[in-house]
């Protein structure tokens, strides 16, 4: 590609040059030569690295749907429009811990058996309009031996961020195996506990049944909101709803 100049701007194609007019001024190229080849892209090595981080990129992809389905039933209440791009840039950080294979067959199992990748997965948010810390003003931890959280009570009104339009907060809390070798995850959800606004002191009683299987287990809690629109409760947007991930647990494969 080259530019033209000169008094007169062309526009066309004259013998085998085909010539443009741009904000960066008057260009023009060989005809049929527009850049590169399939060939070329496939031969020249210069285009190694972005090849290889095409394909560590597209199994975090892959991975990163089966993710999002392990907990959707919370997801479908709180999630942004970003949480298919962070969750891809999360597991393409934990697959670049996998200093075993080379770059391009890296393997996100590989990549969690390091500190650093559980560390990556805890916090993550469906939601970062509305992250866990600022709807809930309390500090919380997930007890993998019990199956249950930290927080024994809460007090709605005080310890919650609540949107204008709500009256009533929604707590779940679910754990989940995701085997990320074969794609396959089996959740278990608790029982969903609901509190009006305005109450007292109230116990976070859940129940909740253990995993089968055990390769990588994951805690998340989810809080929702719901308003009353004359005789009906109906549950807030997404983005006034928070879905976090608590705590993560490896297993050695």
């Amino acid at each position: 590609m080259a530019k033209a100049f000169g008094p007169v701007k062309i526009s066309g194609t004259l013998d085998e040059l085909n010539f443009y007019i741009t904000a960066d001024g008057n260009i023009v190229r060989v005809k049929g030569k527009t850049g590169n080849t399939k060939k070329s892209f496939k031969e020249n090595p210069v285009f190694t690295p972005m090849k290889l981080h095409s394909k560590d990129f597209g199994l975090c992809a892959k991975k990163g749907r089966v993710f999002r389905q392990l907990v959707k039933a919370f997801y479908d209440h709180a999630k942004d429009g970003s949480i298919a791009g962070r969750t891809n840039q999360l597991l393409h950080a934990i697959i670049k811990e996998d200093l075993v294979h080379e770059r391009g067959e890296r393997q996100l199992h590989t990549g969690l058996q390091s500190a650093a990748a559980l560390e990556f997965l805890t916090g993550f948010e469906g939601n970062k309009g509305r992250p866990l810390p600022t709807v809930l003003k309390k500090k919380i931890a997930f007890n993998w031996e019990k199956r249950a959280i930290s927080i024994k009570t809460i007090h709605p009104l005080q310890d919650i961020d609540w949107p204008a339009e709500a009256i009533q907060v929604h707590f779940q809390i679910a754990i989940a195996n995701w085997d990320c070798v074969n794609d396959a995850y089996e959740t278990v959800y608790s029982n969903e506990i609901v509190f009006e606004k305005k109450t007292g002191v109230c116990p976070l009683a859940f129940e909740l049944a253990p995993l089968e299987n055990k390769d990588l287990w994951l805690a998340f809690i989810h809080i929702k909101f719901s308003s009353r629109i004359y005789n009906t409760l109906k549950v807030l947007p997404r983005r006034f709803n928070t879905t976090t991930l608590l705590a993560a647990r490896i297993f050695e494969l």
